[in-house]
Parts: structure tokens; C-alpha cells; sequence
């Protein structure tokens, strides 16, 4: 398959749009590892490790994006994308202003909901549907560069909050984020379009004809779904792949949000766990391209199988490290989980368009990613509730990474039984 980056023009500056769309769109549950504690004892007066009660309000607000997720699905398949998602970076702009604004645990537990829920929708709609208008054959190698933002989130973002924090107070890196949102939704309105055909470019960059390219508007256009809802919750495909990636969704949200935290444990200072996110993502930039070089070599659900054997053994890896106290073999599964960081964001919509297709993808992905999002969510209720519940955290740890290894376990199994088929419009 052809592994070329030979996007053009306007097929990178989509690429670098998309970038930074999942970049700022992760930010929140990268930033859980300052922010959580920074508000639990600077705003809260909370002692000790009690911040980490405040974590139940991130798990919240996934939920709560099963409706939202829902909702602008049915949106962009209506309205298409463009336009939804400048509304929903203008929303998102104002509650990250009012979440460094909360003086009080319920401000707080208001304004985390609904970032978290609006995150998750922009996140995993906007800029899936964005890949999969440009980039229907590519989507694996477009996706392997454009997932490289939610890399640079990690090595970027939780150090840049640290600092403002420390340096500017807690709300400051809050109104940064407000800022950069409109900015986003600007260019958006501007020079976004929806189709390469409207900007006067090819799909993948592959040239065809002006007769090919009026058809293929006129067919996006008028394109009407054989997916209802029904036969897409009777499909054992949608199914699978809800489970398969819901369920890995959980590891990564749980490690990601807690590393900084988990790292302590065996002995790190605060400063050197951040340091050691911060390499993990970079590690995992590289790691984005060579997972959606992967996919785009030998076929989607190859490399979805080797990504599920790999994410089991991370897991089991750094439950060994935890259950010895173990800073090595810790730091080990730290560098592991950076070679898989960036491949889960682009093999879930790359799997779903191969199995979908370019035209059925909107109607399966609109009820698809509610369903993950719900599914992720509960990481951020299984870390507190294990760690609460066994009060002792390298054995909370330890139990945490036992129920990440079993679900990753079960995501490998799926992985293998999924068939890769087409079965919508190619």
C-alpha cells in the first residue's frame, strides 16, 4: 500500500489543523495530573491525597458527553463539520475561562463536567469526520501524523500548567486556553472546508477528473445511510469495535491521567515524573507516524492486533513494577506505553472507516463515539474508587493495573475476532 506523505498543499494544512484540534482537545485529561491537586489544596484546603475524590467530576463529565458526543454527531451529519465545530470551540473557550475561575468544589464540579464532556465530543467527532472527508484511503498514515497532537498535549501542556500554576496562579493557564480556542475557532470559520473537492483539491490527494470530482460532491451531498440506529445497534461490527477501543480508551485515560501521581509512588519527585511525561510523549510523536505508517503497510486490523499485544504487555509490565515497587521496571512500562501512546487516537477512526467506508462512516461514527466515551469514562472512576477503597497507593495501583491488563486482555481477544470487511459504501 502506498506509504507516501505526498498529501499536497491542502491536504497538510489539514493534517496541521487537525493536530492541533486533538491537541488542545486532550488537554484536559493530560492536565488532571497538576491541575486535580493544584485545586484540591490551593483553592480547596484539601490535605493529603483527599484531592483525588475530585477525580469522580472528570469521570462525570465523560458521561455526560455520551449525549453531547451524541448530539454533534447528529450534527455534523446534518450541518457537516465545519461550522458545529467552531460553535462547539467558542463553548469550549468559555468554559475552560470559567473552570480557572472556580472558588468553590461545586463551580468546580460544574465547569470539569462540562470540559470534559465538550473535550471528548471535539475530540473524537470533529476531527474524525475531518480525516475521514479528506483522507478516505490514507486514513492511516493521515491520522498516524494528525494524532501527534494528542502527544504533543502530554509533552507540552502538563509543563506549561505546572509553570503558569506556579509562576502566574491557577487561573492563568485557564485563560490561555480560552484564548487559544477562539483562535482555533477563527481559523476554523475562515479557511476550513469541509471537502477536498470544495477546496479545490482530491481526496488523499489523488487526482481525478472535474466530472469525478462535481460526481463525488453531488453523492457526499445527497448521500442518505442504509445504518439506521437500529441495524447499527443490531451490528456486531459496531459492537466490537465499540468494546475493543472503549476498553483500551480505559487504559489510556487511567494511565495518562495518573502518571505523574503513580510515579511518586515508586520514588520519583514530582518534577522528575513530570519530566519522564513529558519524554514519554515526545517518544510518543515518533511513535503516532510509525503506528499510522503500520496501518497504512500492512492493513488496519493487523496493525490493531500487534497494538493490542503490545498494550497487554504494558500493562502487565507496569502491574509488575507496582506490585514490586519497582523504579526500573516502572520506567519501563513508561517507555512502552510512549511507543503506543500516539497509535490508539488514529487506529479507532481508521478501523471504523475500513470496516464503514467513506460514505457510512458519519452515520456509524455519530453513535459509535458516544459509546466509547462512555466506556473510557470510567477510568476516571476506577482510579479513585480502587484508590479510596484500598487507601494504601501502591496497592491501589497495583489493583489498577490489574483490571487494565484483564480489559486490555479482552480488547486483544476482540481484535482478533473482528472481521475487516466492508460492509457500508466504499
Amino acid at each position: 500500500m502506498n506509504t507516501k506523505s505526498n498529501f499536497g498543499k491542502k491536504g497538510w494544512l489539514v493534517i496541521i489543523y487537525v493536530l492541533f484540534l486533538y491537541m488542545f482537545s486532550a488537554t484536559p485529561p493530560d492536565t488532571l495530573n497538576v491541575s486535580v491537586e493544584a485545586f484540591g489544596h490551593m483553592r480547596f484546603g484539601m490535605e493529603g491525597q483527599s484531592w483525588q475524590q475530585l477525580l469522580i467530576y472528570s469521570a462525570i463529565g465523560g458521561f455526560i458527553g455520551i449525549p453531547v458526543a451524541l448530539i454533534l454527531g447528529q450534527i455534523v451529519a446534518r450541518c457537516k463539520v465545519k461550522w458545529p465545530t467552531v460553535a462547539v470551540l467558542v463553548i469550549y473557550g468559555i468554559i475552560w475561562f470559567l473552570n480557572g475561575q472556580a472558588n468553590s468544589v461545586a463551580m468546580y464540579a460544574i465547569m470539569v463536567v462540562m470540559i470534559t464532556a465538550v473535550s471528548d465530543a471535539l475530540n473524537l467527532v470533529s476531527t474524525q469526520q475531518i480525516m475521514n472527508n479528506w483522507f478516505p484511503k490514507k486514513k492511516g498514515l493521515a491520522l498516524g501524523w494528525s494524532t501527534m497532537g494528542m502527544c504533543f498535549s502530554s509533552a507540552i501542556m502538563v509543563g506549561v500548567f505546572q509553570v503558569l500554576i506556579t509562576k502566574a496562579g491557577l487561573s492563568a493557564p485557564f485563560t490561555l486556553m480560552m484564548g487559544i480556542c477562539f483562535l482555533l475557532a477563527i481559523i476554523t470559520a475562515v479557511f476550513f472546508k469541509n471537502y477536498p473537492e470544495e477546496a479545490g483539491a482530491y481526496p488523499d490527494n489523488e487526482p481525478i477528473t472535474e466530472e469525478e470530482k462535481e460526481a463525488n460532491l453531488k453523492l457526499i451531498r445527497d448521500y442518505k445511510s442504509d445504518y439506521t440506529f437500529k441495524k447499527l445497534l443490531c451490528s456486531k461490527e459496531l459492537w466490537g469495535l465499540t468494546v475493543l477501543f472503549g476498553f483500551l480508551f480505559i487504559g489510556l485515560i487511567g494511565v495518562t491521567s495518573q502518571m505523574v501521581p503513580r510515579l511518586a509512588c515508586v520514588g520519583l519527585e514530582k518534577t522528575q515524573a513530570i519530566m519522564w511525561l513529558t519524554i514519554s510523549s515526545i517518544i510518543g510523536i515518533f511513535a503516532s507516524f510509525a503506528w499510522g505508517w503500520i496501518d497504512q503497510k500492512i492493513g488496519t486490523k493487523r496493525a490493531v492486533e500487534i497494538f493490542s499485544i503490545c498494550w497487554t504487555a504494558m500493562m502487565v509490565v507496569a502491574l509488575i513494577g507496582m506490585a514490586t515497587v519497582n523504579r526500573p521496571i516502572t520506567l519501563i512500562s513508561v517507555v512502552m506505553y510512549s511507543c503506543l501512546l500516539g497509535g490508539l487516537g488514529n487506529l479507532m477512526p481508521s478501523f471504523t472507516i475500513q470496516i464503514f467506508g467513506r460514505y457510512d462512516f458519519p452515520q456509524a461514527n455519530k453513535l459509535m463515539v458516544p459509546l466509547v466515551v462512555g466506556i473510557r469514562s470510567f477510568a476516571l472512576l476506577i482510579v479513585p474508587a480502587i484508590l479510596t477503597g484500598v487507601g494504601e497507593q501502591i496497592k491501589g495501583y497495583t489493583m489498577v493495573f490489574i483490571v487494565f491488563s484483564v480489559l486490555s486482555l479482552i480488547s486483544t481477544i476482540i481484535a482478533f475476532a473482528l472481521k475487516d470487511k466492508m460492509i457500508g459504501k466504499e
